[in-house]
């Protein structure tokens, strides 16, 4: 609870920074929270704006490969933990989201902050390579220019050294020449600088322009997501396992029939019906979170009757059946 808190002073620190306009102060602020918690995604979002706006694209790939790794093991431990306690209901689990989504669905649904720093890496990913095959070809061409200018200097000293002149006429002419080269040299110097500092201004604004539209994007897939958790209420999968054998289990039908019937008009739960061989039951429940489906399930007869366990399982019904509506 404290590291919470903590976070959360540290996140509003981070604003107040962004605020007064203290961009290098603020993304200090939000590493300390993703150094901490890297898969934090407020934190990892304002850092990632910051770095983007700085080009510092070799701090914002760290970024991105830190929370990636964080969700990933996140993920995969909390899943294996609750498939060791509960391996039966993760099997029927499995088979029934199979049934609905396909053989990629999982219990926890399509991560929309993984697919969004996903795509960003490889931009990110993009940019770096750019910058330096960029180098690579200045270095080159640099190589190259100086190359020339040594080749010119000698093939002119030649030519003055043919030439039928005195020892004063030679030396005038060779400062003559040291002067049109180095006004030459300096005109190009001059050149150069004025392309490159435009180059600079050009690229700097081009990457505000891409800076902001990825924020609008951002904002746009939060808005989206928000909207699709909305449409689509949390779906449980819930496996009954008797403790009888199912002739003993037939005397409680008729109430437990009962019960199924009134959460079915209410709502609460889409399919019921009984698994083959009849050794248990599965239900696909809705509900507003867990608790809700633990409060419905503990008024079943069998359950209040300690004849059946209940195993829950929470998933995101992320895509569906044509005509099929949750």
């Amino acid at each position: 609870m404290k590291v919470i808190k903590g976070h959360r002073t540290l996140l509003a620190e981070g604003q107040r920074l962004e605020s007064a306009e203290q961009p290098e102060e603020a993304a200090a602020v939000y590493q300390q929270v993703v150094d901490g918690d890297p898969a934090n995604q407020e934190a990892v979002d304002r850092l990632l704006v910051l770095y983007r706006r700085a080009k510092d694209y070799r701090n914002e790939l760290a970024v991105i490969d830190a929370a990636l790794e964080a969700i990933a093991w996140r993920d995969q431990s909390a899943r294996q933990k609750w498939i060791d306690a509960h391996p039966e209901a993760a099997r029927l689990g499995k088979q029934v989201l199979r049934q609905l989504g396909g053989e990629k669905a999982t219990g926890y649904g399509t991560d929309p902050m993984v697919e969004r720093l996903t795509k960003r890496k490889r931009f990110v990913e993009g940019r770096i390579e750019g910058r330096k095959a960029g180098k690579k070809a200045g270095e080159k061409a640099g190589k190259n220019a100086g190359e020339n200018a040594r080749k010119n200097a000698g093939k002119k000293a030649g030519r003055r050294k043919k030439e039928p002149l005195d020892g004063v006429a030679l030396n005038r002419s060779e400062a003559v020449e040291k002067r049109r080269v180095t006004a030459g040299e300096r005109r190009q110097s001059a050149e150069e600088k004025r392309r490159r500092a435009a180059g600079e201004r050009s690229e700097a604004a081009a990457e505000r322009k891409r800076a902001a539209a990825e924020e609008k994007r951002l904002q746009a897939e939060a808005a989206k997501a928000a909207k699709a958790a909305k449409a689509y209420p949390p779906l449980f999968v819930v496996s009954l396992r008797y403790f009888l054998s199912p002739g003993r289990i037939d005397t409680l039908l008729e109430k437990h029939n009962a019960y199924l019937d009134k959460h079915i008009n209410a709502g609460d739960f889409l399919v019921a019906g009984r698994q083959v061989p009849p050794t248990g039951g599965i239900i696909i429940a809705r509900g507003k979170d867990r608790e809700a489906v633990e409060r419905i399930m503990k008024q079943d007869p069998l359950v209040k009757q300690k004849l059946a366990s209940v195993d829950i399982v929470e998933f995101a019904a992320g895509k569906t059946a044509k005509g099929f509506r949750l």
